[in-house]
């Protein structure tokens, strides 16, 4: 676990076993919050799984649906949530549900135990995942490391041998890469180089969309279903913020055109992908209210407040982490407090 994990797991037992988040809660709390998925399912038993925050066993999502249902706590779509944001309701919270990218395990793992609680949900597409236009790079990297002992890495600066046999030196790896790839390149060479070293450490990336993503006929099947929504999360998943605007402007609307053509229905809501502030900032949020949609989210964690009314593109979310699996810190979450700590008790995070 690392340190950072470790201290915010400290923060969440003291506030929770201190009842804190409780005491907190009159100026933490909000009108509700909006809960951020990606995989459902069990994780492989990995020492070297740097994407491990990206999943929560089916066990866990039933336990945290099961504590909302017991709790003074309505589960909305992001229709119901949007009205009840726009009318500033206060006399019940709610939480939101969605899921990002569109794996199948949302289908097949997440759906049911859904349906089980009656809770409605969103999933949002990235359309390129789906037709194989875009990849999986961040599984595609860890992929290349876990199956080598050393990488030959070419960069401007020169080529050199990064050796990786050891988990620690893996994840060592892992990381130093990820940097490289998430800021000293541009989106499409990003996507270029790993094309180019999963071909050469035969990761075939084709292979993973297969398994990991929907089909578009798994996809029109959710559509039928009346607790699923489905929103749009561009066509390759780029970070907007690192495209010019008019890319960032054909990412965004192609994304909705090809789910519009697929599902016969226009999407309402929109996430970023990534959705930190460097991957989405003010201009996205202003193209993304241009465009006409009805909500945006983004990964800056916080809950909703009154004050995001003027600010529909831009909303926070809960991240349901991988290294957090336990229902005392879902509630500690939606209590606001960690969040409203962390911001320095500012309610907006919207620049």
């Amino acid at each position: 676990m690392s340190f950072k994990n470790f201290a915010f797991k400290a923060v969440m037992n003291a506030l929770y076993f201190s009842g804190s988040h409780k005491v907190l809660r009159p100026l933490s709390g909000g009108l509700g919050s909006i809960l951020m998925f990606h995989h459902v399912r069990e994780a492989p038993n990995r020492d070297f799984a740097p994407n491990a925050h990206l999943t929560v066993s089916p066990k866990f999502l039933e336990a945290t649906l099961k504590s909302l249902r017991s709790s003074n706590i309505d589960i909305v779509s992001m229709d119901e949530a949007i009205l009840r944001i726009q009318n500033g309701q206060t006399n019940k919270p709610f939480v939101a549900i969605t899921f990002d990218d569109g794996y199948r395990d949302n289908a097949e793992i997440a759906a049911p135990i859904l349906r089980k609680y009656n809770a409605p949900y969103t999933i949002y597409i990235a359309s390129g995942l789906i037709d194989g236009s875009a990849n999986l790079w961040w599984d595609g990297l860890e992929a290349i490391i876990r199956n080598q002992d050393k990488i030959l890495v070419r960069s401007q600066a020169g080529a050199g041998e990064i050796e990786c046999s050891t988990p620690k030196a893996k994840r060592k790896t892992y990381a130093l890469l990820l940097e490289y790839l998430t800021n000293d390149l541009s989106e499409e060479l990003q996507r270029e180089w790993i094309n180019e070293y999963a071909a050469h450490y035969n990761v075939d990336l084709n292979s993973m969309l297969q398994s990991e993503m929907m089909s578009w006929d798994e996809i029109k099947t959710l559509a039928e279903d009346p607790l699923c929504t489905i929103g749009t999360h561009t066509v390759h998943h780029y970070a907007l913020a690192r495209l010019e605007k008019e890319q960032a402007v054909a990412e965004i609307s192609d994304g909705a055109q090809i789910l519009e053509a697929a599902l016969g229905e226009k999407p309402k809501h929109f996430a970023y992908p990534y959705g930190y502030s460097l991957a989405a900032g003010r201009r996205d949020f202003e193209i993304v209210a241009e465009l006409g949609f009805a909500s945006a989210v983004t990964t800056r964690p916080g809950i909703i407040y009154k004050d995001h009314q003027p600010h529909m593109t831009a909303l926070p979310r809960i991240s349901m982490n991988g290294h957090f699996q336990k229902t005392r810190y879902t509630k500690v979450l939606l209590s606001g407090s960690p969040t409203f700590l962390a911001n320095k008790m500012r309610r907006l995070n919207v620049k």
